[in-house]
């Protein structure tokens, strides 16, 4: 009786930690999610300002001055 006892037992802490991991599978995977749709947004939103930027060099031939490179480098005098 003594064993069927920590049979039950065994089994239920095993179901309980089944559990515990199914959900925290879960969450993860509902939180890279989320990270995935903001990175999404967030690059779809750089894509609209760089075509922006680009259609305004387009009709104008010029950079306008709230264009800022985030990168380091020179362009050459020749372009301005």
């Amino acid at each position: 009786m003594e064993m069927k006892k920590l049979e039950v037992k065994a089994e239920r802490m095993k179901a309980l930690a089944e559990e515990r991991l199914t959900n925290k599978l879960a969450a993860t995977k509902r939180i890279a999610e989320e990270k995935r749709a903001n990175a999404e947004v967030k690059l779809n939103e750089k894509a609209l300002r760089t075509t922006e930027i680009a259609d305004c060099i387009r009709q104008t031939g010029h950079v306008p001055s709230s264009f800022s490179f985030s990168f380091n480098f020179k362009l050459p005098s020749i372009c301005w």
